[in-house]
This record gives structure tokens, sequence and C-alpha cells, in this order.
């Protein structure tokens, strides 16, 4: 499969959406083409070099983007909104256009096994208190926690919202096995939740001292 590759310091998982602001005059005529043939592009992590005026070096696994929405501006500038579909590998790289274009081949996940349903539970009550606290940490709330009930949806879902550098996300977007993904991101999760909730403590501290010296 032919592919125009959008390189960029985020990692977009499949069934993520991601909004996107296109200025470079590159990527503009790569998204114009994209629109004009309702084609997508490929979201690749930068593992070497810069998003803007630089050639980077992408990594090698990266996921499709469909635009789903656009927003014309000034100078040919656009807003756009995408979604990602389908995990993938680069084959080859061609540079004869003014962006990155590849040779690559679509990749599947491997088949859920039984101890990925079991451990699905798990994973939706560890990322259900992951959530909330970190929206709460920064005085937002959250009625409810969605996961899906796929345990590869479900994999994908998380990793898309954990604040993470963008190199663990790209372990967890290389990873077919939807289990190995779940238990990753658990081990991941569990091992920052303690300081989470210490944090959350010390900022009610904080605000509960605070209203105290107001009164």
């Amino acid at each position: 499969m032919d592919l125009r590759l959008f390189p960029l310091n985020t990692v977009l998982f499949p069934g993520m959406r991601l909004p996107l602001h296109i200025f470079e005059d590159r990527y503009k005529v790569m998204i114009r083409e994209c629109i004009e043939e309702d084609a997508p592009f490929g979201i690749v992590l930068i593992k070497s070099g810069e998003e803007v005026a630089d050639t980077p070096e992408p990594y090698d696994v990266g996921t499709t983007a469909r635009i789903l929405q656009v927003q014309y501006l000034d100078d040919g500038r656009m807003n756009i909104f995408t979604t990602g579909h389908q995990r993938f590998r680069i084959v080859a790289i061609t540079t004869t256009e003014p962006y990155l274009r590849a040779e690559v081949t679509l990749l599947d996940q491997q088949p859920a096994a039984d101890s990925a349903w079991f451990a699905l539970p798990r994973a939706r009550q560890v990322f259900d208190d992951y959530l909330k606290t970190y929206f709460a940490i920064a005085d937002q709330w959250v009625r409810e926690v969605y996961v899906p009930d796929d345990p590869a949806d479900a994999a994908d879902y998380i990793a898309a919202r954990c604040d993470v550098p963008p190199e663990a996300k790209q372990q967890w977007l290389e990873e077919l096995d939807p289990e190995a993904r779940l238990r990753a991101e658990l081990t991941l999760i569990q091992e920052v939740l303690p300081d989470m909730h210490g944090r959350l403590v010390a900022h009610f501290r904080q605000k509960t001292t605070g209203f105290g010296v107001l009164n």
C-alpha cells in the first residue's frame, strides 16, 4: 500500500480522534491531495529530527488516519479532524515528493486470548482510578470512565489516554498482542498511581488551607 506520511511528536492509536493544524506548504499539498482522492495518510512518531522545516526520520510503525472534517483558513491553512484506523509498518520510504511517502504493510493484531478477556475487568478498574485521579489533580471531574468491551480496543483506548512519553506509547502501538499491551499499561499505571494519589491529597490539603486563611 502506498501511503503519504505525516511525522509528528504524537502517537496515534486506532479509534483515536486527533485534530491537526496544517500550516506548512508541503502538508497543505499533501492534505489537499488526500481530500481530493478521499485517501488516508499515515501518522508516524518522529524518531529523530523536527516536525517543522525538517525531513524527520520516523519510527517504522504508525497508524492510518482518515479525515473527518476540514476547516479552511487563510493562506491555504487548514484545521482538520482525523480518526485513527489501522496500524501499518513502513517497508520503504520515498522522498520524491515535498513530503514523505512510503510503501507500507497493514498490520493485524493477534486474536485476544481468553486471558486477555479475564484481564479486562482489572484494567477497567485501574484505569478508572487513574483517569479520575488525573483529572481531580487539575480540579476536573469525571463521573464515569468508559472503556471498550473488546480487549484490543480497550488496550488502544487506555494507551491513547495515558499521560506517558511518546516513546512508551510507541512501544504499545508496536505490540500486536492485546493482552501483552493491556498488562504493560496496567503495570505502568499501577506504578504511578501511589504518587498520583499523594499529589491529589496534597492538592486538596493546599486548597483547604487556602480557604482557612481566607476565612
